[in-house]
């Protein structure tokens, strides 16, 4: 449950840094993005960045359409 919780933090942030422009410091992603494998966390980027560039494109064509 804590691996969802961490998941759901992360993108969170992420769309916050990129859609409002607020930064979090770095050592906030360390504590938040932890797996027990290099394959873990890699796969846990790539579902973080997909999420976020999914919900950006909804926002935009919403707001242009």
């Amino acid at each position: 449950m804590s691996i969802f919780k961490n998941f759901i933090l992360v993108v969170l942030n992420l769309i916050g840094e990129m859609w409002f422009g607020y930064s979090r410091k770095s050592e906030f992603y360390d504590e938040h993005a932890t797996t027990k494998t290099k394959g873990g966390y890699f796969v846990f980027v790539a579902l973080a960045l997909i999420v976020v560039i999914c919900v950006l494109t909804w926002l935009c064509i919403r707001i242009y359409r």
